[in-house]
């Protein structure tokens, strides 16, 4: 019972160490992705992309367009009786040439009375201070609300999360798609999911602080949000009753415009437009299908009981061999993970605690083995020992 008692705690302290060190990141990555890949889902009918694809750059021409034909397809899902839009374009500078577009689009947008724009930090010189970037003021007055468009990627450049909150000095910017449904939500989000970073809370007036991570969901590959051409929308080839009732994010799929992210839900080849990131977003508020990470004392605590199970079924009718127990530990580690991601929307790395585990099974067959072979040498001297004496005795 001792022996277990160390082997429990030189595993949990290796568990420490490897967490603490970021050891297994890219294995967990890598089991996430390929968990995710295979766990689609169809998406609702209340979120639609109205897109800027290479349709509607052919016809209304070189990117970007004035402002007031934003403005008439505005007013085009104002009639349509949409729920609310997310317009996912930065509208920062304003049009000295022609300011009554500016003012043609702020009325529309006012008018509307449920439009979303986005917010994002930015330095005015390579290396400079970051600032925060809002659209114009004329415009920036007619909004209904701000959100910021910050999509959060991993160490490898994929987005598979976003932050619920952030902003410059403090995280006061609600998530783009997190400000678009809570809109014309009756009861908005008040106590957030997602994992909280203390570490990351500078309180600083020039830092990007951002808080409540949480891991996305994926519909699956790119494309699969219902999306209709911006220049369709415009000319009136839509019906209304597809765009009625309905959160409208309007973005760039084109290729050279807007952010183009790899995702958890795809490969390298297979990039999501920042747009379709965002529907992904507020897809997941709406059926609550956001995943929450595990904080540090969690993935202690169920690490350290996945280290123990082996250690406790060591010698239990049907454990009393070295692969028996193995298989069996290999086994519940990777299953439990996938047991709390489907079943409870919680992910829990399990990389640190199968390279755990996996040390310590081999480092309990080499002792053993160890023991053995000592034993055995032991045996033989006592039997060279019981034969000298037999030989020699009178």
């Amino acid at each position: 019972m001792l022996k277990r008692g160390l082997a429990w705690v030189v595993g949990f302290a290796a568990l420490v160490l490897l967490i603490a060190t970021s050891a297994t990141q890219r294995v967990d990555n890598a089991l996430y992705d390929m968990h995710m890949r295979h766990w689609s889902h169809p998406t609702s009918d209340k979120v639609m992309i109205v897109a800027i694809d290479p349709q509607s750059l052919a016809e209304l021409g070189k990117w970007p367009w004035p402002r007031s034909v934003h403005a008439q397809l505005i007013e085009r899902l104002t009639q349509a009786g949409v729920r609310g839009i997310g317009v996912d374009i930065t509208m920062t500078e304003p049009d000295l040439n022609r300011p009554d577009r500016d003012r043609a689009f702020a009325d529309a947008i006012h008018r509307n009375g449920h439009v979303v724009m986005p917010v994002f930090a930015e330095a005015a010189d390579q290396g400079g201070v970051l600032e925060e970037v809002l659209p114009t003021p004329v415009i920036a007055t007619s909004a209904t609300t701000f959100g910021h468009v910050d999509a959060s990627k991993d160490f490898d450049g994929v987005a598979r999360g976003v932050y619920l909150k952030a902003g410059l000095g403090q995280p006061l910017w609600p998530a783009f798609a997190l400000a678009l449904y809570d809109m014309n939500n009756p009861a908005p989000q008040r106590t957030l999911p997602g994992l909280r970073l203390p570490n990351e809370r500078l309180d600083s007036p020039y830092e990007w602080i951002r808080d409540n991570y949480v891991l996305i969901r994926y519909a699956g590959h790119t494309g699969s949000f219902n999306q209709v051409s911006y220049i369709d929308v415009l000319q009136g080839r839509v019906s209304t009753h597809l765009l009625r009732g309905r959160w409208i994010l309007i973005g760039a799929i084109a290729a050279g415009l807007g952010d183009q992210l790899a995702t958890s839900a795809s490969d390298a080849n297979d990039l999501m437009p920042g747009v379709e990131y965002q529907a992904n977003v507020l897809e997941s508020f709406y059926d609550s299908s956001l995943i929450t990470p595990l904080n540090l004392p969690a993935q202690l605590l169920l690490g350290s009981l996945m280290i123990a199970l082996p250690l406790a079924l060591f010698g239990l009718p049907g454990f009393r061999r070295t692969w028996q127990i193995a298989t069996f530990a290999l086994a519940a580690t990777p299953l439990s993970s996938l047991l709390l991601l489907r079943r409870f929307s919680v992910w829990w790395p399990p990389g640190c605690c199968l390279l755990v585990t996996v040390l310590g099974l081999v480092l309990h067959v080499a002792l053993s083995r160890f023991d053995q072979h000592h034993e055995r040498r032991m045996k033989s001297r006592l039997a060279i020992n019981d034969a000298w004496w037999t030989k020699g005795a009178p």
